[in-house]
This record gives structure tokens, C-alpha cells and sequence, in this order.
């Protein structure tokens, strides 16, 4: 029987980053999972690193940190993943609006975040923003990362460094133990794991059924729209003011449908246009109405977008959690199972920070700084 000292179930970039972070320590690993590489919601995801859309705390906190992890990874690593700190420019297009974003500003530069406001001038930065732009906030530091790319970075990285990966195979049975857990895998074999780490987003419960164990973390859909290449110029990541209250919001209103736009322009010139949130079990649909809504919000920012074409449209599902903050520890009842999910949509943000935070766990005591905070039993 094959033993490993870390077992990472989930390939996507939670995955990813908690691989990396647990060979960085030097343990052995092995990542599974039942798709190819990243099959879940990093394959969704457009790929925001973003301080600019969270509040003043444990949010804002951790995307300042795993920013800053973003780049010791692209130092070390090399930039093969189109990592771009291009920087965010959030738009607010009442007096009402300008006065909340300017609150929002004057408190993130009190917790050290690099951020401005700004009542003129914003041309320079967004030439195409609409006429009834009232002021801006502009956040440098924000950045936007290819998901695939970097998860296939990491792969290669990994795999150049000794991790197996094991693709389309499902975890068949958890056995947990006082020294570890034994893992039975759809193919008959069997893996002995001083840790199991579930990276499985919106997935996970179906991994912990087995036991009899479950987190409360649910699947909030999400549709994006890809534009085709013009002559629309789209410097940095663009997002109306009421993006952010979406993006916090921990409303579980099973038929409302929340949108608010969010805008970047990818490194081979198509337009990405977000974004919206709804409750619609593990349904990956793609739904006209929402995106027509999604692409109305978007054309009210910056209305040359609507001089370009649709090209294509989908839907993913974020990993939604009660308080909006993820769930990064070890399982009540399965104490050497070690979850990291609940990121919604702030996955790619918060994964480099999020492959320290558990690989943190298995190293030294199934513990990390944030233990309380983010504890999985925390709802119990």
C-alpha cells in the first residue's frame, strides 16, 4: 500500500496552491482527482485577485496577504500563467455612490491598502467609462490571473518535483485513523495519507458523506460573457460600485438572481464581462436573461462594450459559505481530514494564502493563524 504523507483531493487551484505549499514544506504528496486538471470552478473563473471588492477585516486581510503571496510565487516561479497587477478601478455613478466608495477608500488606506479617490482625471486611467461617471476609486495593486494557466503551472511544477497527480479517479472511501487516513480510491487502490486535504470546492460534502460528517458550504451559481476583440480599451479590472455589496452579500434568497458589473480585458483581447450570483443547486446552465442583465449592467459603466459582439457565455459554481468567509481546517469528528473551501468568489484571490494557511495544519498541529476565524466547526 502506497503511503504519502499528504493526499490533496482537488486539482483546481485551492488545490493547486495547497500542493505547492505542502511540497515547499517538503512532505510527500499526491493530488486526485476525479476530472483532468482543474475540471470544477477555476475552469468558471475569470481569475480576480482583488482587494478593492471586501470590507475592512478578515477578508481584506487575507486577499492583502495572498496578493503579496501572488507575487513571491510568480518571482520564484516564472510569470507562465499571465499573473497581471493591472490594477482595479471601481466606478460610482451617483453623490450617494461617491460617498460610500470614498468611506470605502478612507478605510482601506487605515488598514495600509494602496488605494486613491478620485472625483476627476479618471480618463487617464479608464478612457471609455461612461458620461455619467461621478468619481472613481482605483486600487494599483489588484491583479487578474489565467486560472487554467496557473493551475497547469503548478502541475508542472509539482510534477518536476516528484507529486503524482492521479486524474479520473473519485474517493471511493475514507478511513480515518488516529496516525493518518486510509484512502480507497475508485480504482481499487488503496493510499495511506497522514493527512487528507479536501480542495473540492462545492463538492465537498459529496467526499464526507461517507462518514457521516458535512460543512455547510452550498453552490452559488455565477455567469460570465466573453466579448470579442475591438477597439475598446479596458486597462484594468472595472467594476460598478455595488459590486462589492454582491460579492459580501450572504443573502440565501433561493430565487433571486443578484447582478453587478465587473469588466477586464484578458491577454489575448477578449472582454470579459461579469457578474452574477443566484442559488440554483449544482445547475451550470447557462441562462440568457441573466446574461442579457449582466451585459446591461456592464454597457451602463462603459458603453462602447456595447459596439462588441457576444462570443460566448458560462456558468460556474462558487463555493458559497454562511458568513462569506472560507472554511480552512480539520474536519470536526475526522480530525487528520483537513478541508479548504467556501472561497465563493474570491477562490483564486485567496489560494496562495490558503496553501500556507493548510499546509500550516498538517506541519504543525492542524493549527494556522486564522484557526478560529475559519474553523470548520465554527457554525456548530
Amino acid at each position: 500500500m502506497m503511503r504519502v504523507d499528504a493526499l490533496v483531493v482537488g486539482s483546481g487551484i485551492i488545490g493547486s496552491f495547497v500542493g505547492l505549499a505542502l511540497r515547499e514544506r517538503g512532505l510527500d504528496v499526491m493530488v486526485v482527482d476525479r476530472g483532468g486538471l482543474a475540471p470544477g470552478t477555476s475552469r468558471s473563473s475569470d481569475g480576480n485577485l482583488l482587494c478593492s471588492d471586501k470590507s475592512p477585516g478578515l477578508m481584506l486581510d487575507l486577499s492583502d496577504r495572498s496578493l503579496a503571496a501572488w507575487h513571491r510565487f510568480a518571482e520564484r516561479y516564472g510569470n507562465d500563467c499571465e499573473f497581471d497587477p493591472k490594477g482595479s478601478t471601481v466606478v460610482a455613478r451617483s453623490r450617494e455612490e461617491a460617498a460610500g466608495l470614498q468611506a470605502l477608500v478612507a478605510e482601506q488606506q487605515a488598514c495600509g491598502i494602496d488605494c486613491r479617490f478620485l472625483e476627476r482625471g479618471w480618463s487617464a486611467l479608464e478612457p471609455h467609462l461612461g458620461p455619467d461617471t461621478v468619481a472613481v476609486g482605483h486600487w494599483p495593486g489588484d491583479a487578474q490571473v489565467q486560472p487554467m494557466l496557473a493551475c497547469y503551472q503548478i502541475a508542472r511544477q509539482l510534477r518536476d518535483h516528484g507529486v503524482t497527480y492521479r486524474f479520473y479517479e473519485a474517493i471511493e472511501g475514507l478511513e480515518p485513523r488516529n496516525d493518518g487516513v486510509t484512502v480507497t480510491l475508485s480504482s481499487g487502490d488503496r493510499i495511506e495519507a497522514g493527512h487528507v486535504c479536501l480542495c473540492t470546492g462545492v463538492w465537498t460534502n459529496e467526499v464526507l458523506e461517507p462518514l457521516g460528517l458535512s460543512v455547510p458550504v452550498k453552490p452559488r451559481k455565477g455567469h460570465i460573457a466573453v466579448l470579442e476583440r475591438g477597439d475598446v480599451q479596458v486597462n484594468s479590472k472595472i467594476a460598478d460600485f455595488g459590486y462589492q455589496a454582491a460579492a459580501e452579500s450572504t443573502e440565501v434568497d433561493g430565487t433571486a438572481v443578484q447582478t453587478a458589473a465587473i469588466i477586464e480585458a484578458t491577454r489575448s483581447g477578449t472582454i470579459l464581462c461579469g457578474s452574477s450570483r443566484e442559488f440554483a443547486g449544482f445547475n451550470m446552465d447557462v441562462d440568457m436573461t441573466t446574461v442579457q442583465r449582466l451585459l446591461a449592467d456592464c454597457v451602463r459603466i462603459v458603453p462602447d462594450l456595447q459596439r462588441l459582439r457576444v462570443i460566448r457565455g458560462y456558468a460556474g459554481l462558487r463555493p458559497f459559505s454562511p458568513d462569506g468567509h472560507p472554511l480552512i481546517g480539520p474536519v470536526p469528528g475526522a480530525e487528520r481530514v483537513i478541508v479548504a473551501t467556501g472561497h465563493e468568489g474570491a477562490g483564486h484571490g485567496l489560494a496562495a494564502v490558503t496553501g500556507d494557511l493548510v499546509a500550516a495544519c498538517v506541519a504543525d498541529g492542524d493549527t494556522h493563524p486564522y484557526s478560529g476565524q475559519l474553523h470548520p466547526g465554527r457554525f456548530q
